[in-house]
């Protein structure tokens, strides 16, 4: 399995020799582009000279080069030229030519290369101009001349070769160089990466608590080192509620377990005396454990989004009417006032199971909590196209602190106050089933130690 410092070494030397390459290659065109252009200025600059010498009388074309510019075209000199009349009929040529010949070809460019008989590779110019007069300046409408001049381009060719040679040899060597370079500064630039992943390594579930060092990472890692501390908070804090979690659901479980041993083992020692009412209290104490089951297994499948939502138009003041209802005994046993402003004209779409089970489990909650002769308040409202539904209760033993606690599993003010009626799943539930309705569920305590549950969702919602 390769590693990320291995494919960052192959990328960037992949990179390289494309960049060297292409850099290589344009320079090389741009070389050969002048030296070849210079040389073609060179052979100008020859043929604009021989045609300057070339002269025109009675006779015809005369060409009389004289003896020290003829020496450029001796028989081991390597320039060549041949001169024609409009008609094709050769004047003349160099001596260095020997038994090859040169050709004007109309359709070939002004500079072209030409290989001679004897295999020599030269370039070529080609002209047709009029010569001028022995005795006078030149006159239009005489016989035109066809000149044909080349030269050697052997040095031209090695001077062309030797910069492709030194141009590929420099990329090589810069290859080279980037290739033993690349993996140490790989190594040394990812070095606080892989420190980091070491860090990472040694983090269990017993060593959330512990942070990355953000100090010494670079500037690209330092938000991923800050990432990673947000992550481990969030962990150390999820991790902390469900071991809360498992030692509540243990001390739950534990008080209605010893009752249900201790119930056994009396009717296993002294069954003669085995009270009638025993079965009745097993019965409420299996009850009491079913409820918290049922709970949590309804919160599961609620977080976990197996709960299907049906939604239906809802009388919401028929809803509460019918949650208030097996809970007026205890409401008047502890004298409580119930305050329900619920207008049987506000109607909307939900579900009808799990909004009952919502409403239910707040009101209970402010029936259970609430003191003797208190009042609880529930109201409703529409704002921005949301129904707003509130459950308002005193709640002198409250602290600003405990509201976050309220949605946590088993949590209760009072720790004492286990395996009741109430184990501390209500609130938790109903704010499960909230979010499972796409509504939100949140708790806040006013200043007159009165808290307030406010349920707030889409007035109308559509299937």
């Amino acid at each position: 399995m390769t590693t990320i410092r291995q494919r960052l070494t192959t990328r960037l030397l992949i990179l390289s020799a494309v960049l060297l390459a292409i850099g290589a290659g344009a320079t090389w065109f741009a070389a050969r582009t002048a030296l070849t252009r210079q040389f073609d200025d060179s052979l100008q600059t020859k043929a604009t000279a021989l045609a300057a010498l070339i002269e025109q009388d009675a006779s015809g074309i005369q060409v009389d080069l004289g003896d020290q510019f003829m020496r450029e075209f001796d028989t081991n000199k390597s320039s060549f030229f041949q001169l024609w009349q409009a008609d094709g009929k050769e004047v003349a040529r160099a001596d260095s030519l020997q038994g090859a010949s040169l050709t004007f070809e109309p359709n070939e460019p002004t500079f072209h290369d030409v290989r001679l008989g004897s295999g020599l590779s030269t370039r070529a110019v080609q002209m047709e101009f009029q010569p001028h007069a022995a005795d006078a300046p030149a006159q239009t409408g005489g016989p035109h001349a066809l000149l044909v001049v080349a030269m050697d381009r052997r040095l031209l060719d090695q001077s062309i070769t030797t910069m492709a040679l030194i141009l590929t040899g420099s990329a090589l060597g810069v290859l080279l160089l980037t290739g033993a370079a690349v993996p140490w500064l790989l190594r040394r630039e990812l070095a606080p990466l892989r420190r980091l992943a070491a860090e990472t390594e040694q983090i269990t579930a017993e060593s959330l608590s512990e942070r990355f060092s953000t100090t010494d990472l670079p500037g690209e890692l330092a938000p991923i080192g800050a990432r990673l501390n947000d992550l481990l908070q969030r962990l150390e804090i999820s991790f902390t509620r469900e071991r809360r979690f498992s030692d509540d659901l243990a001390h739950e479980f534990r008080t209605p377990i010893a009752e249900l041993r201790s119930l056994a083992e009396l009717s296993l020692k002294w069954p003669d005396a085995r009270n009638p009412e025993t079965d009745q209290h097993v019965l409420t104490i299996a009850r009491q454990m079913e409820s918290i089951i049922n709970r949590l297994l309804e919160m599961a499948r609620s977080q976990s989004g197996t709960l299907s939502a049906e939604l239906q138009k809802m009388d919401l003041a028929g809803l509460v009417s019918s949650v208030l209802e097996p809970m007026s005994p205890s409401i008047k046993s502890r004298q409580l006032t119930v305050s329900c402003d619920v207008p049987k004209s506000f109607a909307f779409h939900s579900d009808q199971i799990l909004l009952r089970s919502i409403i239910t489990n707040l009101v209970d909650n402010a029936v259970e909590y609430s003191p003797e002769c208190g009042t609880i308040k529930i109201t409703v409202e529409t704002q921005n196209d949301r129904f707003v539904f509130r459950v308002t209760n005193p709640a002198g033993a409250l602290q600003a602190d405990d509201i976050p606690l309220l949605f946590d599993r088993f949590w209760r003010k009072d720790p004492a106050r286990s395996g009741g009626k109430h184990a501390g799943l209500g609130l938790p539930l109903a704010h499960a089933l909230a979010a499972n309705l796409g509504c939100t569920l949140e708790a806040t305590l006013h200043p007159d130690q009165y808290l307030t549950m406010t349920l707030s969702g889409p007035h109308t919602q559509t299937t």
